[in-house]
Order: structure tokens, then sequence, then C-alpha cells
């Protein structure tokens, strides 16, 4: 028995030690074993270290650049804004007015009228209000702009398939242009348009 235990022991050490094993399995004796204080770690991690610093650079610089973009891109709409609202900041046109629609077959003094209320947000309108017609209110909802020149208004009246659009001017105080009048996306009408406020 122990002279099979001994030879098995040599034939161990025989393969351990061979050639074949020669390359494998090999320790490197370094002068210390701190490898946050190794020479040949720290110089074998140089190259990409300079590499990962001038990408974090890189990118920290990309990022600067798309944060000042998106806050350009912030800011100019309210800028913009801005000088709109300061542009139309002399007109005020909410309130309830009578507006007066009088087409291009019409005799003097007929036409349509038009009562509507309209709320006024810095260059936006919207309102609502009620088509007079013979006996009858049509119920209207009306949504617009102001630019500096131009008072855009667009009516829908709710029962119907008819939308007046209309380009007014302020002039004193009170409302001058035309209006067209579309009757399923078809223009049906136009002629001029006047409003005056209520009671004036």
């Amino acid at each position: 028995m122990k002279i099979k235990s001994i030879i098995c022991l040599a034939l161990i050490l025989a393969i351990l030690t061979g050639p074949a094993w020669a390359g494998c399995g090999r320790w490197v004796v370094r002068e210390t074993t701190d490898y946050l204080d190794d020479p040949i770690f720290s110089e074998a991690m140089a190259p990409s270290a300079s590499s990962a610093v001038g990408n974090s650079t890189e990118s920290s610089e990309d990022s600067r650049g798309r944060n000042e973009t998106e806050e350009n891109s912030t800011t100019a709409p309210l800028v913009e804004r801005a000088a709109v609202q300061s542009e139309v900041a002399g007109i005020d046109l909410a309130g309830k007015w009578m507006l007066r629609m009088a087409g291009e077959h019409d005799e003097q003094g007929a036409g349509k009228i038009m009562e509507i209320i309209l709320i006024q947000t810095a260059d936006r309108l919207q309102g609502y209000g009620t088509l007079l017609d013979e006996d009858t209110e049509i119920p209207a909802t009306a949504t617009g702009s102001i630019s500096q020149d131009d008072i855009n208004l667009d009516i829908k009246l709710t029962e119907q398939r008819e939308n007046y659009r209309l380009s007014l001017t302020l002039v004193g105080s009170q409302l001058e242009g035309s209006y067209q009048l579309y009757d399923m996306q078809k223009l049906s009408e136009s002629g001029n348009a006047t409003a005056t406020r209520s009671g004036s």
C-alpha cells in the first residue's frame, strides 16, 4: 500500500512540474501585494483611464451643450410670447359685443346680428353668444387671435354646420372688417362685418 501511495504521489508531482504545465498557473511575485499600489496594474490601466477622462469630458461638454440648447428652446417661446403680449397690451376686447354682418346681396340695414361675449387672454380670444335669426336664437361659440394689425374670429353655430370666419380691425371703439360664411366647409356667403360694444 505504501509503495502504491508513493508512486501516485510521484506521478502527480511529475505531472505538475512537467513542461506541458510550465506556462499555466504561473504566479508572479511582485514587490507589493496591494493592487491599489501596484505599478504594473497602474501602467496597464493608464491608457483606458485617460480615454475615460476624455470621454467623460466630452460627455460633460455634450450634456452642457444639450442643456444650453434645451434652455434656449424653452426660453425662446416665452420671450416671443412676452413680445406678443406687449404688442397687444393696448387692445382690450373682453366684454359683450353686438356683431352685424351684411352680405353682398343684403339691402341697406339688413343682414345678420350676433350677440357675443369675448374673453381675452393675452393675444387669444374665446367666447360664446347667439345668432339672432328672426324669432330664433342659435347658440354659437367663438375662438380667435389678436395680432398687431388684425383680429381674427372663428364663430361656429352649435346647432348647424355653419362657420363664420371674420377678419377685423379695431377702429376707434368698434371693430370693422369682413366675414366669410362656410357651410359644410364650402364658402356660401361673404360680406362686411362691424362690431360695437353693447351699450355703446
